[in-house]
């Protein structure tokens, strides 16, 4: 449900107003907006607080950059206890040690590659030099080709240089390392020459212009020594990250909670001595702040008001207050849209339904077993406070979220199981085989209550069933479409839910009359009392559009049928994988047994990898579509409730 808010309306001395914010980003409840009023300007920033301000987002930039520097994620924690001064000064030396650490690991890390792709090369071209490297009157220029190019290479050096060189090559493990000597008045038109083949000569700009005799001993030494300087490196700032993550986590929180109090400034407005303050609160949490302004009560005024939701409901921000059981389903609805301040919060109907009609699809113990078990192996994660990543979909889930989706599995278990009972289906057929599940023609320990593999006796039960359900929603959605209308004072929303209220009770009055054979007289006193409903709805609404889009509102509640349909041909294919372990085994023998189980287990097992999204889709999108967009779920946006808090409240 959404939680009844109330206006918050404050005004003190312009002085107190950052003990003020300090006290109300405490309690946390309070969402502030902007004020402005005519008699009053707005809040500016002097340039002591502009400048305040620029520092503390120096703090916080620092902080952040070298927890990122020593691998470490911002997390927030007790915040710094002293001042500014402070804060910088604490940060500095810790950040330029980490920088200079990183960048000695970038350094190390560049002098290994380098010896990993030059060396081997680098030791042949030393070895063919013989020292001419050294000589005033030769130039000396390596590169690296393979054997294809060699003859590209060649003939472009004999149109420019004819037979002025000498060029030499050794085979490497990538390629060929070449060495051209040229007279040093030809090296110019010599690297012209390799230009046009596509060569450039080899440089590693990290050492110089050394000889390449000398180049080669320098590359080996430091692949050598490198790898233990680096290890000393990691190590250093392994240590560094353990020592100082704490205080950069407390800069971190220090810092983000002055920055927001002092941007929280220009949300006021103020006089030449004074300040008014605008914010909205929950009413259930008015004891918080009352019990913050407690200490400002010499210095301060201020006063609750109910907002009114018919005017002021664009500007009310939303928040939800809805029991345990069905928070963690707020996940499946959030992300979609914030309901409007005075409207209806869905999220009940979802825990109810969306668990239900997985179940009634997937129906398969066997197959609640293997949910179970991700659900376990999710719990692993919130148990260890860590967070799942997931790199293929750049996806990073934490636990609190995590520990909602494991809750929202758990039920999706226990109604699968459930169905599965009802449906006697363990990975298909398999506990049918066995005799433990049973029907009339094949006995077992337990009676199916519903075969739904056998689609001939139960097919039109599970439709009526899904249809059923179709008409409930779709009726619901309907009913809180005209109850909002009427709330509101929008009639001709009113008069929309009705009216195709009235007119679907006449489209299902006649298809029971008629598809039914229910020859009865209330039926057809029902079917014209729906349709005289419509019509005058659609007179009175004058929305002609209606009259096309009713039989469009009647495929809402047919559209439910793909709970069934979705169901029974998971059920008949997890049946089928399963006749085909068991059709081995009585063929193979003992091979066989172990050849079903494991055909069986690897094709239950990629169906179920293939089909679980739709399964889940399913259901909650008969929820999103068919039932949200009856009552205008989507039409209208709210405002998120976003309190003024410490960053400690909102990780």
């Amino acid at each position: 449900m959404i939680a009844p808010m109330e206006k918050l309306v404050l005004a003190g001395p312009k002085g107190r107003a950052k003990e003020l914010l300090q006290s109300l980003q405490q309690a946390g409840v309070v969402h502030l907006e902007t004020l402005r009023a005519e008699a009053l300007s707005e809040y500016k920033l002097s340039p002591e607080e502009r400048e305040e301000l620029r520092r503390w987002e120096g703090v916080a930039a620092g902080a952040e950059h070298t927890l990122a520097l020593l691998g470490r994620e911002v997390e927030p924690s007790r915040p710094f206890p002293e001042g500014l001064e402070a804060a910088e000064k604490a940060l500095a030396p810790i950040q330029n040690h980490a920088e200079g650490l990183t960048r000695q690991r970038q350094e190390l890390e560049e002098e290994l590659a380098l010896a990993q792709a030059y060396l081997e090369p680098l030791e042949k071209l030393s070895g063919m030099a013989q020292g001419l490297d050294k000589s005033p009157f030769f130039r000396v220029m390596p590169f690296l080709l393979t054997e294809k190019e060699l003859p590209l290479v060649e003939e472009s050096l004999r149109k420019a240089l004819e037979d002025r060189f000498l060029l030499a090559t050794e085979p490497y493990s990538k390629g060929l390392a070449a060495l051209l000597v040229v007279h040093r008045q030809d090296q110019e038109a010599a690297k012209a020459a390799l230009s046009r083949a596509g060569m450039a000569e080899l440089r590693l700009s990290l050492y110089g212009d050394l000889p390449l005799s000398e180049l080669a001993r320098k590359l080996k030494e430091r692949a050598e020594a490198a790898p233990r300087e680096l290890s000393e490196v990691r190590q250093a700032l392994y240590k560094l990250a353990q020592e100082a993550a704490s205080t950069l986590q407390s800069l971190w929180t220090r810092a983000k909670d002055e920055v927001a109090r002092l941007k929280a400034l220009e949300e006021l407005a103020s006089g030449r001595f004074g300040f008014g303050l605008l914010g909205y609160v929950p009413v259930k949490a008015k004891p918080k702040v009352e019990e913050a302004l407690a200490r400002h009560k010499e210095e301060v005024v201020y006063a609750f008001e109910p907002v009114d939701e018919h005017h002021e409901a664009d500007r009310v921000p939303v928040a939800l207050d809805n029991p345990p059981w069905v928070r963690p389903f707020e996940l499946l609805v959030g992300f979609l849209n914030t309901p409007k301040y005075g409207s209806i919060d869905p999220t009940p109907v979802v825990p109810i339904f969306f668990p239900f009609w997985f179940g009634m699809i997937v129906g398969d113990i066997g197959y609640a077993l293997l949910f179970y078990l991700v659900g376990r192996w999710l719990s692993g994660y919130v148990k260890r406070n860590e967070p799942l990543v997931i790199d293929l979909f750049a996806l990073k889930l934490k636990p609190p979220v995590l520990s909602k989706l494991v809750y929202i599995l758990n039920w999706m278990v226990f109604w699968t199981v459930i169905w599965g009972l009802i449906y006697g289906e363990f990975f298909g057929t398999f506990l049918e085989h066995l005799k433990v599940f049973g029907t009339p023609e094949h006995p077992g320990l337990i009676p199916i209550l519903i075969h739904r593999i056998d689609t001939a006796k139960t097919a039109n039960l599970l439709i009526l069933l899904s249809v059923a359900f179709g008409v409930v929603m779709v009726f619901a959605g309907l009913i809180l479409r005209a109850y909002l209308g009427l709330k509101h004072r929008h009639m001709a929303h009113f008069w929309e839910g009705v009216g195709y209220l009235g007119g679907l009770l006449g489209i299902l009055a006649l298809a029971a009359s008629y598809l039914g054979n229910l020859q009865a007289g209330w039926l057809s006193a029902l079917m014209y009392l729906g349709f005289a409903v419509f019509l005058l709805s659609v007179v009175m609404s004058r929305i002609w559009l209606m009259i096309p889009e009713i039989f469009t509102q009647a495929g809402h509640i047919l559209s439910h049928i793909r709970i069934y349909a979705v169901g029974a041909a998971g059920g008949i294919l997890a049946g089928l994988l399963t006749d085909v372990g068991f059709a081995m085994a009585e063929r193979l023998g003992l091979i066989g047994v172990l050849l079903g189980i494991v055909v069986a287990g690897v094709l239950h097992l990629l169906i179920l990898l293939l089909t679980t999204l739709g399964h889940m889709l399913q259901p909650i999108r008969l929820i999103w579509v068919e039932f949200f967009t009856k009552f205008g779920f989507y039409e209208e946006n709210g405002r998120p409730y976003r309190p003024f808090k410490s960053v400690r409240e909102t990780q």
